[in-house]
């Protein structure tokens, strides 16, 4: 029997088995479209928005009234509780009604007629750092604001112009550029990593199962005979649905951002499928290695599941690789993930040239050498009963 028949009976016996089993339909297929669709859902409006805050207003003057009015009408916080004391707001937070607390004190207008410098103290919990940094953000912004205007009307009312009085005010400005992301949209950012999560993580769970169910269920035999005996054509059999499917379902995650949730592919849509493809393939050589050294379904189902979610951490999306420990940075090399976010990024949100990404596309096919390493692993595993009553 020729390699592609070998590769076509093994693939056709996979369809079978996949028909059959509703777990491993189920894995494969009905839980990567559900998980895509959820985080699409939740992340669709893309900012976030009306954060509860609570305001302890000891001023009660019309310069408060005027800050807190300010801060509410900003997109990210919303004043949804006034209280006379710290001790009220302070209970607010500790039973998650509210994300921060605003503390203005008696002094707060007096001191600014006098020409001291007044003092509005906002009170944060920390324990969500994108609900932190927007309410400090919105807060800092209206304090700045109003400060300015404040500034702005004594200058002019000592004579000075206003051109003259804005220099003095600000005599520095920046302007910030966002070139990836304009809108400053969570869900650009989020959605897809989650989404390729997803993928990362059933992507290994499925290849791990469909190995290593043939040793737990005493199938090997009849695998390697659908296939004429050949191992390399029952293997590429075996992981040609997955590689299909999970390769659809990244076409639907783009799907997904370009129509549903209005993204724009800056650069090469084609290598980006590239990408996605050489991307699973990656992930599939780490399962078949674990399968191969473990020889056993439940560990490898494990050890396949803690590496794929370990990618999260060390692959730099949550926290930048180059603010790590210096002896934990070569540890981000160790994921797939690492490069395909690069090239997501590059190519979906960027534009980068080509010339920046095929040395990280080139990287994913480095993973393709752990098969050889583990082949002959492999070999004695599939071939020799023995392992199968350890699976």
């Amino acid at each position: 029997m020729s390699l592609v028949n070998s590769i076509l009976s093994s693939f056709k016996r996979e369809i079978l088995e996949v028909a059959r089993d509703r777990l491993y339909m189920a894995v494969l297929i009905v839980i990567p479209v559900a998980m895509v669709l959820f985080f699409a859902v939740m992340f669709y409006r893309g900012e976030i928005e009306d954060l509860p805050i609570a305001i302890v207003d000891h001023s009660h003057t019309q310069t408060s009234y005027k800050l807190v009015n300010m801060i509410d009408a900003t997109p990210g916080v919303a004043v949804t509780y006034n209280v006379q004391s710290t001790a009220d707001a302070y209970r607010l937070i500790l039973q998650g009604d509210a994300l921060a607390m605003l503390y203005i004190p008696d002094d707060f207008e007096a001191n600014i007629y006098r020409g001291i410098p007044a003092k509005v103290e906002c009170y944060l919990l920390g324990t969500n750092i994108s609900a932190d940094g927007v309410i400090e953000r919105d807060v800092q912004q209206t304090v700045m604001t109003l400060s300015a205007g404040i500034s702005l009307n004594k200058l002019q009312s000592e004579g000075i112009g206003y051109s003259e009085a804005l220099v003095e005010i600000t005599p520095i400005n920046i302007h910030s550029n966002i070139v990836a992301n304009p809108y400053l949209n969570y869900g650009y950012y989020l959605a897809p990593i989650f989404m390729f999560m997803a993928v990362v993580i059933l992507t290994v769970v499925c290849t791990t199962y469909a190995i290593g169910r043939e040793l737990r269920y005493a199938t090997a035999t009849k695998w390697l005979e659908a296939s004429g005996n050949s191992l390399a054509g029952a293997l590429m059999g075996k992981l040609l649905p997955i590689t299909i499917i999970m390769s659809l379902m990244t076409q639907f995650i783009l799907l997904i951002l370009i129509v549903f949730m209005g993204m724009n592919c800056a650069g090469s849509y084609l290598f980006l499928t590239v990408g996605c493809i050489l991307f699973i393939i990656a992930y599939q050589a780490v399962a078949i290695a674990i399968v191969s050294v473990t020889a056993n379904l439940r560990l490898a189902l494990s050890l396949g599941g803690g590496y794929a979610v370990m990618a999260f951490t060390f692959s730099g999306i949550t926290f930048p690789v180059s603010a790590m420990y210096e002896w934990t940075q070569p540890l981000s090399k160790l994921f797939p993930l690492s490069y395909f976010s690069d090239i997501f990024i590059d190519q979906m949100m960027i534009g980068t040239p080509l010339s920046y990404d095929i040395p990280k596309a080139i990287s994913l096919l480095l993973f393709l050498p752990l098969i050889a390493i583990s082949w002959r692993r492999l070999s004695r595993v599939v071939r020799d009963e023995t392992y199968w009553r350890r699976s």
